[in-house]
């Protein structure tokens, strides 16, 4: 199962997440259920580091993601980044709703 973890501030905003694990639906390479989670996961960070041009603390190995936002945004950056990090959790969310099974979603305050 793929764990998905998703971390807020006060502010609701989305500070970190983390997707670890694989969901088991399919064998590995051929698992598409496994490979939507790491495309969204994936885009969503890439789009922080590469389009709005965010320094990110970040993870990534076989299995493991891992991106946490630094404290400090522009006002403009975190309205971006907002953007970016609540469609990648709908995406989470239409995912979970199709495959409940292998997928869990866990948001936390922090």
């Amino acid at each position: 199962m793929t764990e998905i973890k998703i971390y807020r501030d006060r502010n609701k905003s989305i500070i970190k997440y983390i997707v670890s694990g694989h969901t088991g639906f399919g064998e590995s390479g051929a698992d598409i259920v496994c490979a939507s989670v790491t495309t969204a996961a994936l885009t969503a960070l890439n789009g922080l580091t590469d389009v709005i041009k965010i320094h990110i603390g970040y993870e990534v190995r076989d299995g493991y993601l891992e991106c946490i936002l630094p404290a400090e945004l522009s006002k403009d950056d975190r309205i971006k980044a907002d953007v970016l990090l609540e469609s990648m959790l709908l995406t989470f969310r239409d995912l979970h709703e199709q495959y409940d099974d292998y997928i869990s979603i866990t948001e936390l305050e922090v």
